[in-house]
């Protein structure tokens, strides 16, 4: 027995080191006229199923076949999943409507704008192999028609007038990444090190794409600002233009799926003033700065919400009274949110409970802010932990639970700091105190209801130091 199982173990272990080192591909063409997407997905060693991720995919898939480039059959999906020859060497093949996919947010006005588009999510594309664990993820070569080009959140690799070729990325289960298939104006941004690819759906409106530019290198480079470099060597940057009354960026999200990518839906008709006063996609790119906490959005959106204000007011976008007076002003909201329909505590807040969620953690990062700033005597702040962040967790392509995040953050700066305010007020509280924080940084309001700083407060230098980072 003793024999056997080392046997068996030293030929699993043999079996994932063949899987980590294959040669799988994928192949896809965008079919434009037809509105489908042809798909192959080939393997050396075949897994024991794959598994759809999206419910609109599940809808939209036909011609399903198992080629082993001898014979072809076709195959059925059972519960979202299909079995195939396991060990072989073959090809799925497959097909996606694209007209019967899950239409995106604002798809109305989308399709008003951008006819010759088509937007997606990864998910609705890509199927998952059983064993994914132990495979290394696949290239994937896009084709498609010349004036068409194509944005997505994996490491470009190369592309041509009709062929674009990407290295898919680490995703934590779950998460959502976005494809457009369009006339785009794809632009680089370097940033020191990092790459930022920014993808241009214009529509009829390419006047104003270096004003979007403008405004995209400013608001991502505001980041810059914590740890002293852009979080991510590479990023996705898609940027859907819009027309209408609306708000001039009436929608934006981070997304982790396939890789890291920033999605902006942009009025710029609204002008360069109201286009850089607006705080999304500072909000958005803020977002980079932690990594994937899917089950406390409290946490990656309270430092998000935080460091809105902060990361616009170091760049200068936003004077120092403006900046705190938009934090007071969070703060109140989600107080009066959690007086009125509070979760328990801020742990359990959630998308019913958005303003306790948003600016509830908020206060958490400039608690934890002002804490490490007087418990390292000045020599560290929330920026510089964040910055640690850079080297070791923020595109893994893994999610994390606020425990985590905080005890590696302990661990970071070689304090208590994090875990304390996650035992003590997170799990305890439905929202931190912070009038008092506040007065002693002093930030207070006068007789008229307006912002005045005091820089005689007790911890004005810590106040001044946030400011400056």
């Amino acid at each position: 027995m003793y024999t056997m199982s080392i046997c068996s173990l030293l030929l699993m272990l043999f079996s994932q080191s063949v899987l980590a080192q294959n040669n799988d591909y994928i192949e896809a063409e965008y079919l434009t006229k037809e509105s489908k997407i042809s798909a192959k997905y080939c393997f050396n060693h075949a897994p024991n199923y794959l598994r759809i991720e999206s419910n609109s995919l599940a809808d939209a898939l036909s011609h399903v076949t198992w080629s082993n480039f001898q014979t072809t059959q076709n195959l059925k999906f059972r519960y979202r999943s299909v079995r195939l020859p396991k060990g072989q060497k073959g090809c799925l093949n497959y097909q996606v409507d694209v007209k019967k996919l899950s239409q995106p947010r604002g798809s109305k006005q989308l399709n008003q704008v951008h006819a010759d588009s088509l937007v997606i999510t990864t998910d609705e594309l890509l199927l998952s192999p059983s064993d994914q664990k132990y495979r290394s993820l696949p290239q994937i070569t896009i084709h498609h028609d010349q004036q068409i080009q194509v944005s997505a959140p994996w490491r470009l690799i190369k592309q041509s007038a009709t062929v674009t070729q990407f290295q898919i990325k680490p995703s934590p289960r779950y998460s959502e990444g976005y494809l457009a298939f369009a006339p785009l104006d794809q632009r680089n941004i370097q940033m020191g090190k990092s790459r930022l690819r920014l993808d241009i759906m214009n529509g009829d409106h390419s006047k104003n794409n270096d004003l979007i530019e403008d405004w995209v290198q400013t608001m991502a480079g505001s980041i810059v600002s914590v740890g002293q470099a852009f979080p991510l060597t590479e990023l996705q940057i898609l940027v859907i233009v819009t027309e209408g009354s609306g708000g001039v960026v009436p929608w934006g999200q981070v997304n982790r799926g396939g890789g890291q990518g920033v999605l902006l839906v942009v009025n710029p008709q609204h002008g360069k003033h109201r286009l850089f006063a607006d705080w999304t996609a500072a909000h958005e790119f803020s977002h980079l700065l932690t990594p994937y906490t899917p089950n406390d959005r409290w946490l990656s959106e309270g430092f998000a919400s935080y460091h809105q204000n902060i990361t616009r007011l170091r760049v200068g976008l936003l004077d120092e009274a403006t900046a705190w007076s938009k934090l007071w002003a969070g703060f109140e909201r989600g107080h009066k949110s959690a007086n009125e329909h509070a979760a328990p505590n801020l742990k359990l807040a959630g998308r019913k409970n958005t303003m306790q969620m948003y600016w509830g953690g908020a206060v958490i990062a400039l608690k934890a802010d002002v804490a490490l700033q007087q418990q390292s005597h000045g020599r560290m702040n929330l920026s510089t932990a964040l910055g640690e962040l850079q080297n070791c967790c923020l595109d893994t392509g893994r999610a994390w639970s606020a425990r985590q995040l905080f005890t590696e953050l302990d661990r970071i700066t070689a304090t208590d700091v994090f875990m304390t305010l996650y035992e003590q007020v997170v799990q305890k509280e439905p929202y931190p105190d912070y009038q008092y924080l506040l007065k002693s940084l002093g930030v207070k309001k006068n007789h008229y209801g307006q912002i005045v700083l005091d820089d005689q407060a007790p911890l004005a230098h810590i106040r001044k130091k946030i400011a400056n980072g």
